[in-house]
């Protein structure tokens, strides 16, 4: 829609001018192109939405030259259609605007709240498709949830796109009508028919009418935008799934084995199966993981199909870092109530305090946790989380600045990259496998954050898309961590998974995809042998709430009823929430409000 803004923008520098100037003939005659412009666009993209079922965007602009010359013509067919309907009009009726002799009193309040409406309309809907196109697949938890979370550590482009985009749009729709409303009041509709002539005025009352009606019509756009309905659903709704179906991690449902073995936990931002050929299972052409797919075979990998690479789906309450992390260690969904819980955004605050995670679990059982992040933990309420829960050391950007590992400015993407991630990973690594105790070592990767991810100086550009690029890397960087781990004395005694936080969030990257058909990655290397023979990997139907008990699982840990929390233990034969209840039962379950998980977990009554 870039090219149509500039075309508005060639008429209203000229309009703005003859408004400096005094001119009121040229404000006329300006305003009579604008008004031509608007109505041969606004039907021009109208056909082309009939015809096509698409409406325009920027890249078919840019990248499809033919569209250029079809829009062009029907651009020119629609003016010539509009010139031969006003010739035929002006027979019998002509219309014009002309100046009025009505002296100009008082601040034109009404006007200028005209003005104010219609930009916050703007807003609306340029946020929601913002929104959208940052942040696919949004759930009312995740707008509440990062609505409520500070800023600190976010990406600075993710702020400066928001303010380029939405905030500057708002403001220049507020600054431009508010002038050309209130320059408007020297003016009248003329309309003479054969009879007689009428003047119609630009009252404020039909103005700010008219205004209400534009505002109404743009936060209808953005409420669908933005699924308005699963927000009322949330809102004013009570499932009590998660209280009938959560079982409680408690101690005497766990045995740990005499020898408790270390666990290193890969949560990989965005990684899908997805990005695995067709042929494997995924959705590309080409398999952009060859290494994490090669190392699978010493592993276990679990797919929802009877392909080799599949995954989980992604339940309502996991699809954003964060609460991918809580449904991991939890087995439950991030949930948001508005009337409640920061989750760590005030001093004091608490993160879901009445849950038992994966971390106050192995706390228990006298393991060593750090949790490694190349950005700063305090978004999203990461460092409140793995703090509260057993206590795990945070090791993130800070940190490394604080220790003199990285200067007092370093920053780049979202803090550092993922190459200085995985050669702190391994020196945190083997310092922590020093000690007589177990240890947990966790660690986020960043470089496949959207949009586009971020190529380190040394990626290989084997594809035409960056982003491919940067997934095939990370798949590299992953992979050479893995095999460097399997060569350390600690290894034999410790087992690593790798897992998709959610799924990714490039809009245009996946938009070719349909969403049913993408699933988060996961891998389980070296697990005791006893407890991953004669496992079913294939047709398994699961969300990443399912990875927490498999998770102890995977470390030799006895589960009673092969049940934690939401999740199921995929190294038995227990079926999963999915499996038995399907998955759109448990989405619309999952996505509604849920008294018990806000007494039990959030506020720990």
């Amino acid at each position: 829609m870039l090219f149509m803004a500039s075309l508005y923008l060639f008429v209203a520098l000229p309009i703005l001018a003859a408004i400096v100037r005094r001119d009121d003939q040229g404000f006329v005659n300006q305003m009579k192109v604008l008004i031509n412009l608007i109505v041969v666009l606004t039907l021009t993209v109208g056909i082309i939405k009939v015809v096509t079922g698409n409406i325009l965007t920027f890249n078919d602009v840019v990248f499809q030259p033919i569209f250029v010359l079809k829009f062009i013509a029907i651009v020119t067919i629609v003016q010539i259609a509009i010139l031969a309907i006003r010739k035929m009009i002006r027979r019998y009726l002509a219309l014009d605007i002309v100046t009025t002799d009505k002296k100009l009193k008082g601040i034109p309040y009404a006007r200028l709240f005209s003005a104010f409406i219609l930009a916050l309309g703007y807003f609306f809907v340029s946020a929601s498709r913002w929104t959208k196109a940052n942040f696919n697949l949004l759930t009312p938890e995740q707008i509440i949830y990062n609505l409520m979370q500070p800023m600190d550590g976010v990406d600075g482009s993710f702020i400066k796109s928001f303010i380029m985009g939405p905030v500057v749009g708002a403001s220049s729709v507020l600054i431009l009508s508010g002038i050309l409303l209130v320059y408007m009041r020297r003016f009248k509709l003329k309309i003479a028919d054969k009879r007689q002539i009428h003047s119609w005025q630009w009252k404020s009352g039909w103005l700010i009418l008219m205004s209400i009606v534009v505002f109404g019509g743009m936060t209808m756009m953005a409420a669908v935008k933005i699924d308005a309905a699963g927000f009322y659903q949330y809102l004013t709704s009570n499932s009590k799934y998660i209280e009938t179906n959560y079982v409680a991690p408690t101690e005497s449902r766990l045995e740990f084995p005499k020898k408790k073995r270390n666990i290193i936990y890969i949560y990989c931002e965005s990684l899908e199966s997805t990005a695995t050929s067709k042929a494997m299972g995924g959705q590309m052409a080409e398999n952009l993981l060859p290494e994490l797919t090669e190392l699978s075979k010493q592993g276990i990998h679990f797919s929802d199909s009877g392909q080799e690479f599949g995954g989980a789906q992604q339940l309502a309450g996991t699809g954003w870092t964060i609460a991918g992390m809580v449904a991991q260690t939890a087995g439950l969904p991030l949930k948001v109530p508005i009337d409640g819980n920061s989750y760590g955004k005030e001093k004091g605050a608490e993160f879901l305090p009445g849950a038992t995670t994966l971390t106050d679990i192995l706390a228990k059982n006298g393991y060593n946790q750090m949790a490694l992040f190349g950005s700063d933990a305090t978004f999203g309420g990461r460092r409140t989380f793995f703090t509260e829960h057993g206590g795990v050391k945070i090791n993130d950007l800070l940190t490394a600045r604080k220790d003199g590992r990285l200067s007092k400015d370093y920053y780049k993407w979202w803090g550092y990259e993922d190459s200085k991630l995985f050669e702190y990973a391994k020196e945190s690594a083997t310092k922590l496998s020093q000690s007589s105790k177990p240890f947990n070592l966790t660690m986020l990767t960043a470089n496949t954050h959207h949009i586009g991810g971020y190529a380190e100086t040394d990626m290989p550009k084997k594809y035409a898309n960056q982003y491919s690029n940067v997934i095939a890397f990370s798949d590299h960087q992953i992979a050479e961590f893995i095999r460097w781990a399997q060569e350390q004395p600690f290894y034999e005694n410790t087992t690593i998974i790798v897992d998709g936080d959610h799924l990714g969030m490039d809009v245009d990257y996946y938009k070719a995809i349909q969403s049913n058909k993408r699933h988060t990655f996961n891998l389980i290397l070296n697990a005791p042998t006893a407890v991953t023979a004669n496992v079913k990997t294939k047709n398994r139907q699961f969300g990443t709430t399912d990875m927490f008990p498999t998770t102890l699982a995977a470390m030799g840990v006895q589960i009673k009823g092969n049940r934690l929390a939401l999740g199921t233990n995929l190294l038995s034969s227990e079926k999963t929430l999915v499996e038995r209840d399907g998955l759109k039962k448990v989405n619309d379950e999952l996505s509604a409000t849920s008294k018990f998980y806000n007494n039990k977990f959030v506020y720990d009554k």
